[in-house]
């Protein structure tokens, strides 16, 4: 009894894992990844201690490269979109977060000189001083290493974790004017491409993000009932959520596919691309749609719109999907690389 006395005073006594978090610099719009650790973070609240270091973006890169040196922890996590911050943390024991290469893909098409030095500097080097990579999808993953050669027996599939707030909320009727959300309105994100499928029909499209100025003008010719909306908090994406009928996330790229698995959580049926991350994280749970094909898009929207049952099946597909996305679960996945790292000796 005495000797289990003892190990119950040695548990309590031992100290949390000691994580510090890097992120880029602090933002007002575009926070999904600070927005993915945070929750991590208050999920691990009581099993490690972990500090929050972000760029200023009044220094340089490698200004902020020599700071983040300075606040160098026990294991260091560069969450994302700065990967460069690993030069400085050279003998360290680090964690990169990958969540997509779009942007690599992209600037390898326009700019050879810019591509060669963002291969460089986010890439090459920096993997250089990584001992774990986390990917948020197996597409991720398999990018990571055709272009990289990481070593597999290094990388960690971790998906991203769909928040609380985002709490089913049934959706008894398709409204008489069905209203499509969608989320993002960068060019891979094909609004072009959902503006032509539903030329001609009933919908409203409630768009978050800012629209190109010939998207605009399209859907004005087009007499397109639409709204737009921008700088949302949480609470107010959920609302936005609750009063679509359908989510469209039909991209030509994505690393992951965040509002995919939130409308599911909320009860919303979803479109999206029949490629990549998007196929991969809807799991036979949405309506798979080729991006490049607006007929195929308005057939999918005519479709859910017009036949609730079918409607009623694609959103119980979802919110079976949505189970290997909650956050504590998720964040249990990224205590087990610290412990893992916790251990080893550098």
């Amino acid at each position: 009894m005495a000797d289990v006395g003892k190990s119950l005073i040695f548990t309590a006594y031992m100290p949390k894992l000691s994580v510090t978090y890097f992120y880029r610099e602090p933002r007002k719009t575009g926070v999904s990844i600070e927005g993915i650790f945070r929750l991590v973070k208050e999920c691990l609240a009581g099993e490690a201690d972990i500090k929050e270091f972000y760029c200023d973006p009044k220094l340089s890169r490698s200004q902020n490269t020599a700071l983040a040196k300075k606040h160098a922890g026990a294991i260091n996590h560069i969450t994302g979109d700065v990967n460069y911050l690993a030069l400085g943390l050279k003998g360290c024991k680090n964690i990169l977060t990958v969540h997509d290469l779009g942007h690599y893909e992209t600037l390898k098409k326009r700019s050879y000189l810019q591509f060669m030095v963002y291969k460089l500097f986010w890439y090459r080097l920096p993997l250089r001083y990584i001992d774990v990579v986390t990917v948020v999808s197996q597409f991720t993953k398999d990018r990571l290493m055709e272009y990289f050669h990481f070593p597999e027996s290094r990388i960690r599939v971790i998906p991203n974790p769909v928040k609380p707030i985002f709490q089913y909320s049934p959706k008894e009727n398709i409204n008489s004017q069905p209203v499509i959300l969608m989320m993002g309105t960068g060019w891979h994100k094909n609004l072009a491409g959902l503006i032509a499928a539903v030329k001609g029909s009933n919908c409203h499209l409630d768009i978050i993000g800012w629209p190109a100025e010939e998207e605009l003008a399209q859907m004005t010719n087009s007499n397109i009932s639409y709204t737009i909306y921008n700088k949302l908090s949480d609470e107010e994406v959920y609302e936005r959520y609750k009063a679509c009928d359908i989510l469209f996330n039909a991209s030509f790229y994505e690393g992951f596919g965040m509002p995919i698995i939130e409308a599911q959580a909320v009860g919303r049926a979803v479109i999206t691309s029949n490629t990549g991350a998007m196929k991969e994280v809807a799991n036979d749970s949405a309506v798979l749609v080729d991006p490049q094909n607006p007929g195929e898009i308005r057939a999918a929207i005519d479709r859910l719109a017009g036949d609730k049952a079918y409607y009623d099946s694609i959103v119980a597909k979802g919110r079976d999907n949505i189970k290997p996305y909650n956050d504590q679960y998720i964040a249990q996945q990224y205590l087990e690389v610290y412990k893992e790292l916790n251990t080893r000796n550098k």
